[in-house]
């Protein structure tokens, strides 16, 4: 499920992350270093989500894969 999410990322896009995917994948992606979150929500409380942005590492692995 995370290469799913990073394949439909692109440079310079913020993503809600509700679109994406689950939030577990989500974080697991940020740990990583794969995505960078940026809290741009004017929401807030619970229906606040947050906004991932790939990052260049993200970036590289995505062109790695489509590569193969």
């Amino acid at each position: 499920m995370t290469k799913d999410i990073l394949a439909k990322m692109k440079k310079g896009v913020y993503y809600p992350g509700n679109h994406l995917g689950k939030r577990n994948d989500l974080a697991i992606l940020e740990e990583k270093g794969y995505l960078q979150r940026m809290d741009g929500s004017f929401l807030c409380g619970p229906d606040s989500e947050p906004n991932y942005c790939i990052t260049k590492k993200g970036l590289k692995n995505q062109t790695q894969r489509k590569k193969r």
